[in-house]
């Protein structure tokens, strides 16, 4: 059977799905980890703990420790931004691609190795079938993108961004572009939290959007162990 890893925020960690999983320090090569684990389960806090804002966060320790732990496959929830006025907030959108130009995270410093980015066309397919049985409107495809960090993206910012892609967060292309370098399966369900700044009048609030997160993390309690279930099934 499978063992399928989930990298979220301490929201995800609540709902029932982990309810039970034992919490244990992993030490890679690349620094300790947290997971809290059980038989065929891994879940990753990626920010940590304490949190770590995301331009020190390690996803070369975070992406080892799971494939060192037996992970087959690797589920990311992100919080994301919207570049369109047409993407509300409380939106959910599952990328079939992302825009990283700058900052490039790799495994290959000491050798010539090139891989082809992707995300799990598995991991999709399960997703937008989960979510179709339990008629969770889900945005099949787009394009996410990803920032520095950790502040926000200033309005000129986000102007350019919003002709390249749909949403844009500061950590889900790093953790899949590390995946895929060793061959880990990998894809995200973005929860839409807010506009991005200039999208529409109101300024970014972070407390908003930690409201947000909540919200749209209840949607997590069924979906994830549908999709879950559909992944064990291949």
């Amino acid at each position: 059977m499978s063992r399928i890893a989930v990298i979220g925020g301490s929201g995800v960690l609540e709902i029932d799905l982990f309810s039970g999983l034992k919490k244990r320090e992993v030490v890679t090569g690349y620094g300790r980890v947290i997971i809290a684990e059980g038989d065929d389960l891994i879940f990753l806090q990626r920010h940590g703990t304490p949190p770590l804002p995301p331009h020190k966060l390690n996803h070369h320790a975070n992406i080892t420790a799971l494939k060192e732990n037996g992970a087959d496959y690797i589920i990311a929830i992100n919080s994301t931004g919207s570049l369109k006025s047409t993407l509300p907030p409380g939106s959910l959108l599952l990328p079939d691609d992302y825009f990283n130009p700058w900052s490039i995270k790799t495994f290959f410093d000491d050798r010539l190795e090139f891989v082809t980015p992707s995300l799990s066309e598995k991991i999709r397919q399960a997703t937008t079938s989960a979510a179709a049985k339990l008629k969770v409107k889900l945005i099949p495809t787009g394009t996410y993108i990803q920032t520095t960090g950790p502040r926000f993206e200033t309005k000129a910012e986000v102007r350019v961004l919003a002709g390249w892609g749909d949403v844009v967060g500061m950590t889900m292309a790093s953790e899949a572009t590390l995946a895929r370098e060793i061959g880990l399966e990998y894809a995200s369900v973005c929860l839409v939290d807010n506009y991005a700044n200039g999208v529409c009048e109101e300024t970014v609030d972070i407390v908003e959007i930690e409201k947000a997160q909540k919200r749209n993390s209840r949607i997590l309690t069924e979906l994830l162990p549908a999709v879950i279930s559909q992944l064990e099934k291949l």
